[in-house]
């Protein structure tokens, strides 16, 4: 499963202002809410919640990887967050958080939503391959550098 094809550019939230994990998850609603995949903000949010509250997805080395499921979806969908000055967001490592990718799911989709959370784990034992994603200017840059990354 190669992420960069199940990535769109308007998916990829640029520095986004938010002040923590919660507004960060609001964001993330919007924006599946916007694409048509998800009929409120809100389920995204107490779901991922939800998941949150078993065990943070900040895996360390400055990615987090929240992730739930959503009855219906029929598709893995995920949006990315870059954050080069750190977002508070608790990690295994207590590190700042750079990168947030989430992916939303359903039962159907659940090989996907596995596998795409293991290739996003194995991503981010590469920390300094990770860098021309944090740094990325846009949707575009981001899944260009991302393209790169998996193609080694």
């Amino acid at each position: 499963m190669r992420l960069s094809q199940r990535l769109d550019p308007e998916m990829v939230l640029i520095s986004p202002e938010v002040d923590g994990r919660e507004e960060l998850f609001h964001r993330f609603g919007e924006v599946f809410h916007k694409d048509g995949l998800v009929d409120s903000v809100e389920i995204v949010v107490e779901r991922l919640l939800e998941r949150e509250a078993i065990l943070s997805t900040g895996i360390g080395g400055g990615v987090a990887v929240p992730h739930a499921q959503i009855p219906g979806l029929g598709r893995l969908a995920m949006a990315v967050s870059t954050h080069p000055g750190g977002l508070d967001y608790p990690a295994l490592d207590e590190q700042p958080v750079h990168l947030v990718f989430c992916l939303l799911g359903d039962a159907d989709t659940a090989a996907d939503h596995l596998a795409g959370l293991a290739r996003l784990a194995r991503l981010a034992r590469r920390r300094d391959a990770l860098e021309p994603l944090i740094a990325a200017s846009d949707g575009p840059e981001f899944l260009d550098a991302l393209a790169r990354l998996e193609g080694d």
